[in-house]
């Protein structure tokens, strides 16, 4: 798998542990943020396909909000296949949770 994934994943479970909302925006601008990549604005279609792929493998978890007032339509958390990986991307973990605190 690569980094893109893991960094994604590393964002997905630093909210879940802030108690923040994930969904596919905030992660392309937590991407951004802690580490510079998908810069451009058109690039926030290729973190929702990283995310159908993530979901596809049973690593993270997909929930559509019914809420039309919303301004998201699904929110991410990690899926226990997800969690048991968390050695594979605590590196970038620790970049987010650094980062954040800093």
């Amino acid at each position: 798998m690569g980094a893109t994934k893991m960094k994604i994943l590393a964002v997905i479970c630093f909210m879940s542990e802030s108690d923040l909302v994930c969904y596919g925006y905030n992660i392309w601008q937590s991407l951004k943020s802690h580490f510079h990549t998908y810069l451009n604005d058109d690039d926030v279609r290729n973190v929702y396909h990283h995310l159908k792929d993530l979901c596809e493998l049973g690593l993270i978890n997909r929930m559509n909000v019914d809420d039309p007032g919303c301004s998201w339509r699904c929110i991410y958390n990690l899926s226990e296949k997800g969690r048991d990986i968390q050695t594979k991307f605590d590196r970038y973990l620790k970049i987010v949770r650094l980062q954040s605190n800093g």
